[in-house]
């Protein structure tokens, strides 16, 4: 090996040892880390002290890779199948992505992937076996499908490697692996001991306010939970009030009433964040659901690649799915299809009734705020309208997003392209609506 090689050799070598220390509590899961880790430090150590009586066990480790050499397209084949079967194992078994720590199992895994390559690249090598090596490369006839196969590998994982580290974010309809992994890392660290994604309730606030709703409550598509509007309002009342969230991504009207009544601090005040989709519930049939107007991969290898790889399933899912103008727009008209039927809307209207009775019986002010969907305030409308003018006529404060929104560019106040959750602008809206009314009790 030559100086740089040798010494990055010798690193892995020892970051191996390290980080499988640290990962001792785990080798009952894991079983083969300690033999290997034994296996690379016999060999590393056979190459740092060269005497005479361990030429003849260098000289048999070296010869199968002088063999391999030997064969160079072979050789390279090699190489690029370990390292993507490798880095692909790693990929699948933990997900590597931004906000998710790399584990001390993990980092001696990718130690042992790196020790491998140079082992294979340089161990017992010499430039005139590098030379000849080259040269039998540059007259071989499939030299040039080696290097478009090993531009796709490099390509395909450079892509990867963005997607993890750059682009963790949901998507409207919870459907992808950076969904997923967005409510992994940035949504359940969230949470308080109440299983809500906010702070812990203070037990003798003066005042309490309980934001009742679900994923726009919550600020799905929002990494700090800061820029969620109940905890801009609780910031800009700054009177000793305690605004506390109750809601959870996927709730409807349905379960609201009754985690409302659980909840252990009862508020003084309930503002009920209502979207469109919160009569999700009522839809049962299947020609009903919104969600039939999406295709989900079936089961196989196709599937597979899909759930366990970002760039197919980036492709298959925010590609050939959400970017189908038709498909958004029959969720959305699903949605406001519902609120104008007369059997669904009449079960929504129970279960708002049933929300404002309890409210009332326990002296608790409701304030009602009306989401539209951000890029489709007009396509929202007739709906928007329907709720809006079911709180009214019952007495009930209400504040309509749909004009605190409109004249503001679409994309400035969602979460991304792919996920029409209102974003930060979005929210800041919402609180400055909202205090504008609970000031003026």
């Amino acid at each position: 090996m030559g100086r740089y090689s040798g010494f990055l050799w010798v690193v892995a070598a020892f970051g191996v040892v390290v980080f499988a220390v640290q990962a001792q509590p785990v080798w009952g899961d894991h079983p083969l880390l300690l033999p290997v880790v034994i296996v690379i430090w016999v060999v590393t150590a056979i190459s740092l002290f060269p005497t005479s009586g361990l030429l003849p066990v260098r000289r048999a480790i070296a010869a199968p890779i002088h063999r391999l050499r030997s064969v160079p397209i072979l050789f390279w084949l090699i190489i690029l199948v370990y390292v993507t079967f490798a880095l692909g194992a790693w990929v699948v078994h933990f997900q590597p992505t931004n906000g998710k720590w790399i584990t001390p199992f993990e980092a001696a895994y990718l130690m042992l992937i790196l020790w491998g390559v140079l082992f294979l690249l340089f161990y017992d090598g010499s430039r005139e076996e590098a030379k000849v090596l080259g040269g039998k490369l540059a007259k071989n006839a499939l030299t040039g499908v080696m290097i478009t196969l090993t531009t796709i590998v490099f390509l395909f994982a450079g892509a990867e490697a963005y997607l993890r580290i750059f682009y963790i974010t949901t998507d409207a309809y919870t459907f992808t692996a950076m969904n997923y992994w967005w409510y992994q890392n940035f949504y359940y660290p969230s949470f308080n001991s109440l299983g809500f994604r906010d702070y812990e309730p203070i037990p003798d606030a003066p005042y309490r306010i309980a934001v009742l709703g679900d994923s726009f409550t919550v600020g799905q598509g929002i990494n700090n939970i800061d820029d969620t509007f109940p905890q801009r309002i609780e910031r800009g009342l700054n009177d000793g009030t305690d605004v506390v969230v109750i809601a959870q991504t996927g709730w409807d009207t349905d379960v609201e009433e009754y985690n409302l009544s659980q909840y252990p601090y009862q508020p003084d005040t309930v503002i009920l964040s209502y979207y469109l989709n919160d009569i999700d519930y009522t839809l049962t049939a299947p020609d009903q659901s919104p969600d039939r107007n999406f295709q989900f991969p079936q089961q196989g290898l196709g599937s597979w690649f899909v759930l366990n790889f970002f760039v197919p399933n980036y492709l298959y899912y925010n590609l050939l799915q959400f970017t189908s103008a038709e498909r958004n727009s029959n969720f959305l008209g699903d949605l406001v299809d519902a609120h104008l039927n007369p059997e669904t809307w009449g079960r929504q209207v129970m279960q708002l009734d049933s929300l404002i009775a309890y409210t009332e019986r326990n002296n608790m002010r409701l304030i009602a705020l009306v989401w539209c969907n951000p890029v489709g305030i007009d396509a929202s409308a007739p709906a928007v309208e329907q709720v809006v003018n079911y709180f009214t006529e019952r007495g009930i404060e209400v504040v309509d997003m749909s004009e605190h929104l409109r004249g503001y560019p679409p994309t400035s106040l969602i979460v991304n392209s792919f996920d029409t959750h209102p974003g930060v602008l979005a929210h800041q809206l919402a609180a400055e609506a909202l205090l504008e009314v609970l000031r003026s009790e």
